[in-house]
């Protein structure tokens, strides 16, 4: 028996029209990462700046204050830092250069110090593509801080608008995982801007403790480089050993070690009582992820990719779960 297969216009156009999609999607790429990107920071800010207008302040207010406590930190930390940072971060530099005469590339780097532009710029390009990057990456920014910006205003306005499209009912259960998410994303950038902080002071009293040269500095790169899970602490880790090595092999294995116990402090004892708000993901899930994001979007794309990570839980658990429980 041979069965005719009749397919219909309205298909074959729906079909079309996804190939359509999909392929616009592609093209403005980068875009839709800037959207999405503003979408994490208006799910982490949301929940602050409902604080803020529960005490009677103007919604715009509450942002920008929003905005300001993030970025006055920042500036603050900055500017009590950057006299000793920029000191003992020159020192480090010349250190570096020391320790590549001993494996042969001390002229290199020697020249690279002298005149950075000169010797990087060949490896990577003409002046104009490096200018055209940089002021690439600072229009990012801007459009990632404008677009969080109007769609934490719009927030409150989100329920009536998907109520047009969806309906009453379907729009309470959206709404419900729009709060669920800000829960989980609002506790991941707080808890991690605290946990950096934890980590680079601790850090540096350790460091300070063992004498070692350039603590500032090398604590500032831990705090920094936290923020990538798992393999953070590690790539902090590297240059803090090898100056220790250079001043004696057991300097150099306490500097490790004491790597290892506030690694361990911060795994056991840290982060769970930061991130409480935020449950568990595998670690395995979690280095997948920053290698998408990596590969996708580069330093941003690993940075957002556990708070991506963390809304996909959300929607598997509220969404996926039910249904195959209900089929079982």
């Amino acid at each position: 028996m041979i069965k005719k297969v009749e397919i219909s216009h309205k298909t074959v156009f729906f079909v079309l029209a996804i190939f359509i999609l999909l392929w616009l999607a592609y093209l403005v790429r980068d875009i839709i990462l800037l959207f999405g990107v503003g979408v994490l920071l208006m799910l982490a800010l949301d929940p602050g700046v409902n604080k803020l207008e529960s005490w009677r302040l103007p919604r715009v207010m509450a942002v920008l204050l929003n905005y300001l406590a993030f970025f006055g930190l920042i500036g603050l930390a900055l500017f009590l830092l950057a006299g000793p940072l920029l000191q003992q971060s020159g020192l480090l530099v010349q250190q570096i250069v020391r320790l590549g005469e001993q494996v042969g590339v001390g002229d290199w780097l020697s020249e690279v110090v002298r005149d950075p532009l000169k010797n990087i710029l060949p490896l990577s390009g003409n002046i104009f593509r490096v200018t055209q990057t940089i002021f690439n990456n600072i229009v990012q920014v801007f459009s990632v801080l404008i677009i969080s910006f109007y769609l934490i205003l719009d927030r409150k306005k989100l329920p009536n608008r998907l109520g047009n499209f969806f309906g009453q009912q379907r729009t309470k259960k959206i709404e419900q995982l729009v709060r669920k998410a800000e829960k989980e994303v609002g506790h991941w950038l707080w808890g991690q801007l605290l946990l950096m902080l934890v980590v680079a002071v601790l850090t540096y009293l350790a460091l300070l403790a063992l004498r070692l040269p350039y603590s500032l500095p090398l604590a500032f790169l831990a705090g920094l480089l936290e923020i990538l899970p798992n393999i953070g602490p590690i790539l902090a880790a590297i240059p803090a050993i090898v100056i220790g090595f250079t001043v004696n092999p057991v300097v150099g294995f306490l500097v490790g070690l004491a790597f290892f116990v506030i690694q361990q402090l911060e795994s056991g004892l840290i982060t769970p009582k930061v991130m409480q708000g935020v449950t568990g993901i595998n670690p395995v899930i979690t280095l997948l992820g920053l290698l998408i994001g990596f590969r996708l979007a580069g330093t941003v794309g690993a940075i957002f990719a556990l708070p991506t990570i963390l809304i996909v839980k959300v929607l598997v658990k509220e969404i996926i779960l039910p249904r195959i429980k209900r089929i079982n």
